[in-house]
């Protein structure tokens, strides 16, 4: 298994694409998303392994790094492979290729194994099925930095808030991971999308939503086209926070 990857194509369709006719931040994680239950289901610690134990896996951090964007009606050729975890922390890499072969994209994800009952982390040897000294030890991204700075909301600026609704959730009872990544670049206006190339997408899931919570999102400017964003629950708990870097000369 030392070379393996778990492949799959896909088409970007109409509701993929965001006004640019580029497939959007959130499409991107969730075809992850996708190929990532499929190939846990391949090696045998998919759903229907976890689902039985009362066990979930849940993404904790992702980062990306687009290339160049994918476009309308461009098929992609989505590869991913698992490393070997530590302790707690299962990894997963990520590459997208356009069907020439270029490279659109590399990614990389840390994941968690909670008990559901209990909300307790687990520890990665209660996968039972799995000889982790087989795994494919190959980065899609090298040295990724997975702590993102924290700023006071006073250093930010209020640009999104709504109510968590049932439409959110996933089959693990909470808001879906790919929906933050909406929530983060609703910080920004069309005219900023417009303008600037989204280059680094990163990502930290802080605290689980639910149903009826409201979130506000501060967002605040780094350096060299950076920005942060933070979003907070009405009991001013951080839920998530991300680093989005664009690539543009004119950024302030």
């Amino acid at each position: 298994m030392s070379g393996y990857e778990h492949i799959q194509k896909f088409q970007i369709k109409y509701c993929d694409a965001d006004f640019k006719d580029e497939m959007k931040t959130s499409v991107a994680l969730a075809l992850m998303e996708e190929v990532a239950c499929s190939s846990a289901d391949e090696l045998g610690f998919g759903y229907a392994y976890v689902k039985p134990k009362g066990y979930a896996f849940m993404v904790t951090n992702i980062c990306i790094d687009f290339l160049r964007p994918v476009r309308l009606g461009e098929t992609v050729i989505l590869k991913t492979w698992p490393t070997p975890p530590t302790y707690i922390v299962f990894g997963r890499e990520y590459r997208i290729c356009a069907e020439s072969g270029e490279t659109l994209a590399n990614a990389s994800s840390r994941w968690c194994l909670i008990d559901m009952s209990t909300g307790k982390l687990l520890q990665s040897k209660v996968i039972d099925n799995q000889d982790y000294t087989t795994y494919n030890t190959s980065k899609a991204l090298e040295n990724v930095v997975w702590k993102i700075p924290v700023f006071e909301k006073t250093d930010g600026e209020l640009k999104f808030s709504f109510t968590v609704a049932n439409s959110e959730y996933d089959h693990n009872m909470h808001v879906n991971n790919t929906r933050y990544a909406d929530y983060c670049l609703n910080c920004f206006s069309l005219s900023e999308l417009a303008a600037w190339k989204l280059k680094r997408f990163s990502i930290s899931y802080v605290r689980q939503c639910r149903e009826g919570e409201r979130l506000e999102f501060y967002r605040k400017a780094g350096e060299n086209g950076v920005f942060f964003v933070q979003g907070f629950n009405a009991a001013g708990e951080l839920v998530v926070q991300s680093k989005i870097e664009f690539e543009n000369d004119e950024i302030a």
